[in-house]
């Protein structure tokens, strides 16, 4: 028996397939690109694995997330919940979120239609002089092995159980904001040729020595001098998501650091592949860059929002 409830924006699932599984799933029916989509299994087995896959119409992968364990007051579990990020290249249409759930009484799949909607994005020329063309087409070992280090790195995922975050705070206090997350980039070499490249975070155009504040809890996981990014500090919020911080002037952190929502990371600089001191901020969410700026107004992950469906369809009895 399948029994579904269809709400404004959002979608609730009761399945129950026998006595193999019996659990809801949650998640927003629809998205823009840059956003985070986050899907939620109700009530499911403890020893439930799951992993969750967004497909395009011809079956292709375009985000996928496992299933953490998800704790928060006011519902009963085991919860599990999956945050997957949607790249600011992602074609509008339709999509399918599938869900694969594993335990000891077998796998269960579970497909439904999610709609990513259209969202505009800026265009910009950069002209680069002469040592910023030569640092972008570097292509030194150095460089090469400080890409793969950060790549290994933001595929990595810590342990614990995930719950409720809040919003970001801005990381800087008074900025000017000069580049957009998804701007779509052209630059101009000396030599004449020019190279694409999509914008993965936000500029923030500030006074060199201006201080940067951790924007949510969170550990420092890097803290490093690099060839394209200067002074680079990255922080783990939760297990898969990241926040990475460019061109820094200085640097007052260090690995293993734990930090609370405002603490001190260091200050802006104008280090690495920049035209000017400026603060770069970028959001991963299992190795997805996403749009920060809609996380400084919108939960990371929304209680209220979770709670509103769930009650909703307990009144209904389903």
């Amino acid at each position: 028996m399948r029994k579904i409830l269809i709400i404004p924006c959002l979608f609730f699932l009761y399945f129950t397939l026998g006595t193999l599984h019996a659990q809801s799933l949650l998640s927003t029916s629809q998205a823009f690109p840059g956003d985070i989509l986050t899907v939620v299994v109700n009530e499911g087995d403890v020893d439930d694995e799951i992993l969750f896959m967004l497909k395009d119409e011809k079956g292709n992968v375009c985000s996928n997330a496992p299933g953490l364990t998800f704790e928060m007051e006011g519902i009963s579990g085991p919860n599990f919940i999956g945050l997957m990020g949607l790249s600011s290249d992602l074609d509008p249409g339709n999509y399918l979120l599938r869900a694969e759930i594993r335990n000891s009484k077998g796998l269960a799949v579970y497909e439904r239609p999610v709609l990513i909607r259209t969202r505009d994005f800026k265009s910009e020329d950069i002209p680069l002089n002469y040592d910023m063309t030569t640092l972008r087409t570097d292509d030194s070992a150095e460089k090469r092995d400080q890409s793969r280090r950060l790549w290994a790195l933001l595929n990595r995922r810590s342990d614990g159980a995930v719950h409720p975050v809040g919003v970001f705070l801005p990381p800087v206090k008074e900025f000017i904001l000069t580049s957009w997350y998804g701007d779509r980039r052209n630059y101009l070499y000396t030599d004449g040729n020019t190279a694409a490249s999509l914008h993965t975070g936000l500029d923030m155009a500030a006074a060199t020595g201006s201080e940067i504040m951790a924007p949510l809890d969170g550990t420092v996981v890097m803290a490093e001098e690099r060839i394209l990014t200067g002074g680079t500090v990255v922080l783990e919020h939760l297990p898969g998501v990241y926040s990475l911080y460019y061109h820094m002037d200085r640097i007052d952190v260090k690995i293993g650091d734990s930090l609370s929502q405002g603490e001190l990371l260091g200050t802006v600089g104008a280090t690495g592949l920049v035209t000017g001191p400026h603060l770069h901020w970028e959001l991963r969410v299992n190795t997805i860059p996403v749009n920060p700026e809609r996380y400084l107004s919108h939960p990371l992950i929304d209680k209220d929002g979770i709670l509103t469906i769930i009650d909703d369809t307990k009144e209904k009895g389903r």
